[in-house]
């Protein structure tokens, strides 16, 4: 019954997950006005709140507060529980199998209070006035977003999201040893996932004032949160990870030598995001 309730809790929370991120798409891409509602008449009625819609009117400093505490929350929540020592102690408060799914209904519930309490300031900065340049900006949007999704599956999306933890401890397997992997995308750079969130963040064809600082402060969480994560993983891989590093750039593509994965029973870069 335990493994049951277990893969249960496990399987809605990646439900939890996979449905914010959605939100997370159209939230900050102010989709419900836009001509996606040919398509889906009823995403105004999905979407009541975004980055730019929807939210409580407010008094523009109160607002930049309130936002930037509500930032603040999703950053301590995510980097705290991200460290490693904070994952060993859940582990040994919780079942061991249900600490990612933990960590990852909190982030959802994080995200959910931020949209549900973003105040907009939707005076406008600047827009893209012709057709291509509006095709241009949607394009790293949503090639943000999609390059998110590609460099979780890149590594292991199922173990992400907690699902293959919840999975091997129901059929009663044992958990696999994760190796240090560098795939693909991993190759041109040390955090192809950080770096589609802020191609999403600063894409599409407007900026307003709410959204400049949407983006703005998200962007300064990824690098802090970049610096916080390698920290642990060169203390967890030691000269691995370093010499990765010196090798392989963090978020902008360049010419760097091809890194040599070896074979270190470890997993690194990414999957402790």
């Amino acid at each position: 019954m335990k493994r049951s309730l277990i893969l249960l809790f496990g399987v809605l929370t990646y439900g939890v997950f996979f449905a914010t991120f959605l939100y997370l798409i159209a939230f900050t891409g102010n989709l419900q006005a836009t001509g996606l509602i040919a398509w889906v008449p009823a995403l105004p009625a999905l979407v009541p709140h975004s980055v730019d819609l929807g939210g409580q009117a407010t008094p523009a400093v109160a607002a930049v507060l309130i936002n930037l505490g509500l930032v603040l929350l999703f950053g301590l929540q995510h980097s705290v529980m991200a460290r490693m020592g904070f994952k060993a102690w859940l582990k040994h408060k919780l079942p061991a199998s249900a600490e990612r799914s933990v960590y990852v209904l909190l982030a959802s519930a994080m995200l959910m209070l931020l949209f549900w309490q973003w105040r907009p300031l939707p005076d406008l900065l600047w827009s893209a006035s012709s057709e291509a340049g509006q095709l241009f900006a949607w394009v790293v949007f949503a090639g943000g977003f999609a390059l998110v999704l590609l460099s979780t599956f890149l590594i292991d999306h199922f173990d992400l999201f907690g699902l293959r933890q919840v999975w091997q401890q129901f059929v009663g397997r044992a958990p696999a040893q994760h190796r240090f992997v560098t795939p693909l995308l991993y190759r041109l750079v040390r955090h192809p996932l950080y770096l589609g969130f802020i191609l999403a963040l600063w894409g599409g064809p407007t900026m307003s004032v709410g959204h400049l600082l949407f983006a703005g402060s998200l962007t300064l969480y990824i690098l802090i949160a970049i610096r916080l994560e390698e920290r642990d993983l060169v203390h967890h891989l030691g000269d691995r990870y370093v010499s990765y590093r010196k090798q392989v750039p963090m978020l902008v593509p360049g010419l760097a030598r091809p890194f040599n994965e070896g074979r270190d029973p470890v997993r690194g870069g990414a999957a402790e995001h």
